[in-house]
């Protein structure tokens, strides 16, 4: 039993080292030295060695001592975590500045000015000032536990600086620096493994590590920017008092009492951007004052009261070296340009994706051309123009078309009739095999982290891996025979492989790849399926059900039209396909059925059909997807008599020729945002 004395060193220990985590990772004004600190923390170790019934969730220690996760367990979020419109330019800014005006009834409103970060977005529960979980943003309504690995990060207070009582729910966002950033692709590359593209990839990366000692060696960091349950009148009070206990709150804000000063503020931030220690692509700008907040509210998941500002994405000049063809998991042909290494917001691009034929056709990008490149949202580079007059005279361009035959396996290449895109006709082309299998892995499928193509390239080559569903019969032994993996690596990988045995249905529907079926229908046909089996059903039940439904059956289901019924049709029916789904449910793969959903809102698309077709600039296709549904809407993918509405935005092709030919209303992504409530 440890004495009195022991239990107030202890006790002392604690305190010292939370101040100075406090001052260095939040302040960043440290006032001990490194040694001092470290002193501290091997006595505090030495002692909770000694008296292991003094160690408790709080302590330093334990920030790094966690075990290992075997999945991520589901956490229903206390308050939705909501997204925010968009604005691209200051007339959308102004534009949703007379809303709020309008709605509030006077002109002197009142913003709070915030960067947004470019991380991975979290709820942090404390418990009368304790941390007590944390998770992921997820959907926004459910996310995923992630309370050991966060513990981990040392700008997250485990204790707040004051006990506040009651629960409080702390939004943030995690984030990892820039140098911590470059650090860990000098890392991986040199594990021969590929970089991350970004830091906010790098990040949700890092806090959805199965192993919470692997996300403490990333040198995480988080701002906080949102709380419920503190008693406040103003989000500049709730940031201020967020500081006060203790949570780090970003320096660059900005309280503005016009329109205006908001303008100015975001132009200072677009130039100092660069020069940051974290990446940022944008201002969020909230109303200020709780009342006025309360006052707005919603429309569907996004607040009236908040808007995201988004930078422009930066553009440069260089030169089409070549007209690359990408064969993906489905034997899609996809042109890709190669650059002429070009810097374009402080990363070197090489790459840009040129979607298809008709996008190469309407750019009229030909090898050799001056072309202006963006990244668009700060990530994806895309080719904007070609600069015609820079053709040299007397110098040919020759016109890009597709090959006959698959670059990679050499099989014929297909092009169905009304379809934009091109296709390997080899069933067995190894391009689609690694695709499939990479598709299978990724994050919105089964998510089995580490699984890249390196890797997935060797098992390959090794004959390990046919198909994806071998990956869940590899051995330990069989991993550590690979090339650059020992013992801890091949464990990791096997127990990332095994967890992934358990996860929701709607992303196990997704992760098989069927033609057609995205995140959205995945949802629809996993709800449908939970309607009609049993709370524990099996993997060979849901199969069982697919083998069997007719398409008039999925055709009614919300969500699912003709082409994509008979594509889900055609895949179960597929006998190539009998053996892989055998062996998945051999695997033991066990789905997670969803909840049943609420029941949907009137609306103004309420028992209306919605097309989403091109890019939307406002918002995410999913979250315009969801907003549909929240307002009565149902969303298909396919174009038909029974679509009521066409949103079209920059890039559409076929949808939006099928609906003009057959007289199916289209609007822009301007009037669909101007027909919400």
């Amino acid at each position: 039993m440890p004495t009195a004395s022991q239990e107030k060193r202890v006790a002392e220990l604690r305190e010292k080292i939370e101040k100075a985590n406090y001052e260095y990772h939040v302040l960043d004004q440290p006032t001990i030295a490194d040694e001092a600190y470290d002193a501290l923390m091997r006595e505090l170790q030495s002692l909770e060695a000694a008296h292991p019934e003094l160690v408790t969730p709080e302590s330093p220690t334990q920030r790094v001592g966690a075990p290992a996760s075997t999945r991520f367990a589901p956490v229903q979020h206390a308050a939705p975590m909501l997204s925010l419109s968009n604005a691209f330019n200051e007339e959308e800014l102004r534009a949703f500045d007379q809303r709020v005006r309008k709605l509030l009834g006077r002109d002197e409103v009142g913003y709070v000015c915030e960067l947004k970060i470019d991380g991975l977005a979290i709820n942090l529960a404390y418990q009368d000032g304790k941390f007590v979980q944390g998770a992921t943003r997820g959907d926004g309504l459910v996310g995923e536990d992630v309370t050991g690995n966060l513990r981990t990060i040392r700008s997250i207070p485990l204790t707040l600086r004051e006990r506040v009582k009651g629960r409080i729910d702390v939004r943030g966002e995690v984030y990892l620096p820039t140098a911590s950033f470059e650090a860990t692709n000098k890392e991986r590359i040199e594990r021969g493994e590929p970089a991350f593209a970004n830091p906010r990839n790098a990040a949700a990366g890092a806090v959805r590590q199965l192993d919470p000692k692997a996300t403490a060696k990333r040198n995480l960091a988080m701002w906080a920017y949102s709380a419920a349950g503190l008693d406040v009148s103003s989000q500049s009070e709730l940031l201020a008092r967020l500081e006060q206990l203790g949570l780090r709150v970003n320096p660059d804000r900005r309280v503005a009492k016009t329109l205006d000063e908001v303008i100015q503020f975001i132009g200072e931030c677009k130039e100092k951007r660069h020069t940051l220690q974290y990446g940022t692509d944008g201002v969020v700008v909230k109303v200020d004052r709780v009342a006025d907040q309360e006052r707005l509210g919603y429309v569907a998941r996004n607040p009236r009261w908040a808007t995201a500002f988004k930078f422009p994405a930066e553009q440069a000049t260089t030169t089409i070296e070549d007209i690359l063809v990408y064969v993906g998991r489905m034997g899609t042909l996809t042109p890709v340009a190669a650059l002429a290494p070009v810097l374009v917001g402080g990363t070197t691009v090489k790459r840009a994706t040129l979607h298809n034929l008709d996008e190469v056709r309407r750019l009229d990008v030909r090898k050799g051309d001056r072309v202006i490149i963006q990244r668009a949202g700060d990530v994806i580079p895309e080719v904007v123009r070609v600069e015609i007059d820079a053709r040299e005279t007397g110098k040919e361009y020759p016109e890009f078309d597709m090959p006959a035959k698959c670059p990679v396996c050499g099989g014929e290449v297909i092009h169905p009739e009304g379809e934009v895109a091109y296709y390997c006709g080899n069933p067995t082309c190894p391009a689609k095999t690694g695709q499939r299998i990479g598709h299978f892995v990724s994050r919105g499928g089964m998510d089995i982290e580490g699984v890249g193509w390196a890797l997935v390239t060797q098992l390959q080559e090794k004959g390990l891996v046919n198909d994806p569903a071998d990956l869940f019969f590899l051995t330990k032994e069989q991993l550590r025979e690979l090339d650059r993996f020992a013992e801890k690596s091949a464990s990791n990988i096997y127990e990332r492989i095994q967890a992934a045995k358990r996860r929701p249905l709607s992303r196990i529907l997704l992760a098989l790849g069927i033609r057609h079926v995205g995140d959205s229908t995945a949802d629809d046909l996993a709800r449908w399926l939970a309607d009609r089996l049993p709370k524990d059903a099996g993997l060979g039940a849901v199969i069982d059900v697919l083998r069997s439904v007719s398409v008039d059956e999925l055709q009614s289901i919300e969500g699912i039209g003709g082409v994509v019924a008979e594509s889900i049709k055609e895949y179960f029916s597929r006998p190539e396909e009998q053996e892989f789904l055998d062996k998945l449910v051999r695997a033991g793969i066990a789905p997670l059925m969803p909840a049943p959903r609420p029941p949907t809102a009137a609306g103004p698309f309420a028992g209306k059909t919605i097309v989403f077709t091109g890019t939307l600039e406002r918002r995410s296709r999913e979250d315009a997807e969801a907003l549909v549904r929240s307002l009565g809407g149902k969303i298909t993918g396919s174009v038909s008599p029974k679509t009521d509405l066409v949103v079209a935005g920059p890039g559409a092709g076929s949808k939006l020729e099928k609906a003009n030919k057959i007289g199916v209303r289209v609007v822009d992504e301007e009037t669909f945002e101007g027909m919400l409530p």
